[in-house]
């Protein structure tokens, strides 16, 4: 059975955010709960992603949003699994200018190809990426880009609710790498 593992990002994915009401929908879904959503730090974060992906069997399939694409990234550069492939919605620039400074580890990102399929969804408008620094990052990880209009960082405060666009979007790209098995 597939594993659906939600990796939220800087402050938590709560209280009516996208990634949250999708985690609820999923089936044999599972949520990284980081110790500190205000202070994140690199290693922290990517060892409670690890401990997360090998305490399961099957298939995992990845669903990340801003720090927590970040978070994905990193880790893939240092362990590996059964990961059938990612979406990573809004990952910020960690070299950007609006990165917050309270997020320690991140600053030097992985410019290397990732080792499973890949979707980044990017709105034209995200204070956190420029679109061209986007496309720059995507690129070098080798993951296909869909940009999804003016929907800032696609967090809560963009009021998009459930998102249906956005779970079209992963729910297809999911199941077309799941078909594959």
């Amino acid at each position: 059975m597939l594993n659906t593992i939600f990796i939220p990002g800087y402050g938590n994915s709560t209280k009516g955010h996208w990634q949250e009401i999708l985690y609820k929908e999923t089936t044999n879904a599972h949520w990284v709960e980081q110790n500190d959503w205000d202070s994140p730090n690199s290693i922290k974060w990517i060892e409670t992603l690890n401990a997360l992906i090998q305490s399961l069997d099957g298939p995992i399939f990845l669903i990340a949003h801003s720090l927590g694409g970040s978070t994905v990234v990193e880790w893939s550069k240092k362990y590996s699994a059964n990961i059938l492939g990612a979406v990573l919605v809004s990952f910020p620039d960690v070299e950007g200018e609006n990165f917050p400074d309270v997020i320690t580890g991140y600053q030097t990102p992985p410019l290397i190809k990732l080792p499973f399929p890949c979707l980044a969804l990017a709105s034209l408008d995200d204070p956190y990426s420029s679109l061209g620094r986007t496309k720059y990052f995507v690129e070098k990880w080798g993951c296909e880009l869909i940009t999804i209009g003016k929907k800032g960082h696609v967090n809560i405060d963009s009021g998009l609710g459930d998102w249906p666009q956005g779970k079209k979007l992963i729910i297809n790209f999911q199941n077309s790498l799941y078909a594959k098995l």
